[in-house]
């Protein structure tokens, strides 16, 4: 629901108005939501809301997606206009599609469609790395063989 505020002000005999509008937009990947089968997937959205104005974030199965579901949870709108909502999906098949619902007092504020993505595999590559031992790279040993040869021709000078 959008509230239009009008500020009027007597300028020079004109007239200046100002209108705004409460508007809330959901984070997404091109056209959806996406977030994976983890115990903490984030909803995050934006807002022109005040600070600290409560949210109800909702999750919705839709379509074919089983076991059907639905999850809530409320936040705040923070300093800078964000939200993040926090939902645990590691129940949840990957491919399920769900709808997210952002609603205050008043009602609807946004709504978005979404996937729950395959998490990515991780691999991890061996890696080798030489060793030096400290104090005898090639510039000491360059330094030693030098402080060895000028300390042999003192010694035979003598």
């Amino acid at each position: 629901m959008a509230t239009l505020i009008v500020l009027g002000m007597l300028v020079g005999g004109a007239s200046v108005v100002t209108a705004q509008d409460d508007s809330v937009s959901i984070v997404s990947d091109g056209e959806q939501v996406t977030v994976t089968p983890n115990d903490d997937a984030a909803i995050k959205g934006t807002s022109n809301l005040s600070a600290d104005e409560n949210l109800s974030v909702r999750v919705r199965a839709s379509g074919d997606t089983e076991p059907a579901f639905l999850k809530t949870t409320e936040v705040s709108v923070g300093e800078e206009g964000n939200f993040t909502a926090t939902f645990d999906f590691s129940d949840i098949p990957a491919n399920s599609t769900f709808t997210v619902t952002v609603a205050d007092d008043s009602g609807t504020l946004a709504e978005a469609d979404g996937v729950v993505e395959k998490q990515a595999e991780t691999t991890s590559e061996a890696s080798t790395t030489d060793s030096v031992v400290p104090g005898f790279g090639p510039v000491t040993a360059v330094g030693a063989l030098v402080a060895l040869a000028a300390g042999a021709l003192l010694v035979g000078r003598r």
